[in-house]
């Protein structure tokens, strides 16, 4: 019995390393990066998404953070890669921060794209959020350096709401719209029901809303700038969506209005 399971075991061992090798094989063909064509192709491929035409703010050389609702994990992934794949320039400019196991149970086809090489993998805290390790943050702020990187992030952690949800709300696109002075996009994510799960039919783009000129504030004054900041952004990419779709935002009209008054009493200098 024992020589048996030493077998087994054995066995095992050499499944794992071929699967090893096969996934190292495959993520390092990174078609997306390679071919023009691949990304052309693979486009075309993410069907039943109809995507704006992509805005001046987001043109070649132009860096950018793009913000939108989270209506679904893997929905939303496809429509970040087929925006990605549309961006003008010769390389793939964008790069997005999503859960570590979407690259971790990436298909075949994603790892031969090479799709971890554009996803700055989060990870789940004790207390059930994702947060960016340190080395990830540092290769985020360096990506943002680069002459016209575009990352994305959802506004919120969480699909519930259709991603715009207030208590679900997330403050790192504005803090690295803050640090790196880069104009964030809002992106809205139009959804339809369809036998029971939601899919995402259209993606629009808001205006561009450019990171205020801020002087030295206090910690209490700048975590305030950061949530108002990104409320608004969250109004901007709730006007890009159909009533019915807006989460907490349905009044937008309200909001909007109230958080800009917010930024104009409190922060003077915004």
């Amino acid at each position: 019995m024992e020589k048996a399971l030493r077998y087994v075991r054995a066995a095992l061992g050499k499944v794992k390393a071929i699967r090893y090798k096969l996934n190292a094989k495959l993520c390092s063909l990174r078609l997306l990066e390679r071919s023009m064509l691949a990304r052309k192709m693979m486009d075309v491929a993410i069907m039943g998404i109809k995507v704006e035409p992509i805005p001046n703010s987001l043109d070649d050389g132009k860096r950018a953070i793009l913000v939108s609702n989270y209506p679904s994990v893997s929905q939303t992934l496809k429509a970040v890669i087929k925006v990605g794949c549309r961006l003008p320039g010769e390389k793939p400019r964008l790069k997005a921060i999503a859960r570590r196991e979407l690259v971790e149970r990436a298909s075949v086809l994603l790892k031969a794209l090479g799709v971890d090489q554009y996803i700055f993998p989060a990870t789940k805290n004790r207390s059930g959020k994702y947060t960016l390790e340190p080395d990830t943050l540092k290769k985020v702020l360096a990506h943002l350096d680069g002459q016209g990187n575009v990352l994305w992030l959802s506004i919120t952690g969480k699909t519930r709401g259709n991603g715009l949800l207030e208590r679900d709300l997330r403050t790192g696109a504005a803090l690295f719209a803050l640090k790196k002075k880069i104009p964030i996009v809002p992106m809205g994510l139009v959804t339809r029901e369809e036998e029971g799960r939601v899919r995402i039919v259209e993606v629009r783009f808001g205006e561009p809303i450019e990171p205020p000129e801020v002087g030295k504030l206090s910690d209490f004054e700048r975590s305030d700038l950061l949530v108002d900041i990104s409320r608004l952004i969250m109004c901007r990419i709730a006007a890009l969506l159909p009533p019915g779709q807006r989460g907490d935002f349905e009044d937008v009209e309200d909001k909007l209005e109230e958080v800009r008054s917010r930024l104009n009493s409190i922060h003077r200098n915004v």
